[in-house]
């Protein structure tokens, strides 16, 4: 499959003079299918179940060639507007994502063609506002601009939904793993295999260049990550989770940052990756040996938990350096803690929620009023107070 980049217009700076449907009094929708099917990439449509950001390289082969086809316009077939009532705006017009999925050739390029044409024709709606939809909408006139009011009216809120789900990862990231997953008693780890096994992973033939796409990088990362849990098992995914605005953000590893900042010659980032999942590895033995210095607690013990929680939120805090998002790692520490002491896992959100949430900042050590505040707040509501 062809990865090399390719440049399509954006679709945010698209003017009403590259989507004005009356520039293209020839396009005919009936014709769209087969127009769409003879296009070059159209002969190389990835086979179902391609990883995204793969497929994402032939959506934007496609894309730029229906640009070539078509005109600049072409490129919104990625994009409708449905009218939504927002918070504090009222009913406003909001771009979401048209999501396809790939399943055989002819289907994925029908589908495809069938959204070029609704573009089209919401572009056709647009010029005019033919049902109404969008003018009430629309800012109030600050210049001459012969935009149609439903055009202005569309690209004024500058809202947008994407549904997460399509970006879907091969691992968790380490905040979602659960204290079972990632406790390290019972778990066999000999870190002397560690540089060897990296070695197998970070070689010059799969190690992307600075300059790679990023979907590339993101790649090579998951596949050291799922190496390491095949190997290791789930726990290993944590070491990626860096200290600051790394890759994962607001975790406890100070050996790496990210592709950007870490990956250099494949020796030495393979030295990078070794350091950094045996520290990940010694963080997660530190806090069993944290959480053995309290456990077991009894729910009604209030000074045992107030003491058990500022104790795990300084250790935390003074390990990523209450840096970017420290207080994620912060929350993951405390409901392990609440697994480990035996509170049900359907009470962990709730209790965090009520005693953290809020709590806590980027960048800012929290002072010990907060810390003990926080710290009561959750001893109360382990005991049913």
């Amino acid at each position: 499959m062809t990865t090399d980049r390719v440049h399509l217009p954006d679709f945010r700076l698209l003017a009403w003079r590259d989507a004005d449907p009356a520039s293209r009094p020839d396009f005919d929708p009936a014709a769209v299918a087969e127009l769409v099917r003879s296009l070059p990439p159209a002969a190389e449509v990835p086979q179902a179940g391609t990883d995204w950001r793969l497929a994402d390289f032939w959506w934007d082969r496609m894309t730029a060639a229906m640009v070539e086809r078509f005109g600049a316009w072409a490129v919104g077939w990625q994009h409708t507007v449905v009218m939504e009532d927002y918070p504090g705006r009222g009913v406003i017009p909001i771009w979401c994502d048209v999501e396809l999925t790939i399943t055989t050739p002819a289907e994925t390029l029908n589908r495809l063609a069938r959204a070029l044409v609704a573009w089209h024709e919401l572009t056709v709606e647009l010029a005019t506002d033919a049902r109404g939809r969008f003018a009430a909408a629309a800012p109030a006139m600050t210049d001459n601009t012969d935009e149609p009011v439903a055009w202005r009216a569309v690209k004024a809120p500058g809202i947008s939904r994407f549904n997460p789900a399509r970006f879907a990862r091969s691992v968790p990231h380490p905040e979602s793993l659960s204290w079972a997953d990632v406790d390290p008693r019972g778990r066999d780890f000999d870190r002397a295999t560690v540089a060897a096994m990296v070695a197998e992973l970070v070689t010059a033939t799969n190690l992307p260049a600075q300059e790679a796409d990023w979907r590339l990088r993101d790649l090579w990362l998951e596949s050291v990550s799922i190496g390491f849990t095949e190997r290791y098992g789930l726990w290993a995914v944590g070491w990626r989770w860096s200290v600051g605005e790394g890759d994962l953000d607001g975790g406890p590893v100070g050996n790496w940052c990210c592709f950007r900042h870490s990956v250099t010659t494949p020796q030495e980032t393979a030295a990078v990756i070794s350091a950094s999942l045996i520290e990940w590895r010694d963080w997660l033995n530190e806090l069993a040996e944290r959480f053995d210095r309290f456990l077991p607690l009894a729910a009604d013990d209030l000074d045992g938990w107030e003491r058990a929680v500022a104790h795990l939120v300084t250790a935390v805090g003074d390990r990523t350096q209450y840096d970017s998002a420290w207080y994620s790692c912060c929350t993951a520490v405390l409901r392990w803690f609440l697994e480990a002491a035996g509170i049900g896992a359907d009470e962990h959100g709730k209790l965090l929620d009520h005693a953290v949430g809020g709590s806590f900042a980027s960048w800012v050590e929290p002072d010990r009023e907060l810390v003990a505040s926080v710290a009561e707040r959750i001893a109360r509501r382990v005991a049913g107070a």
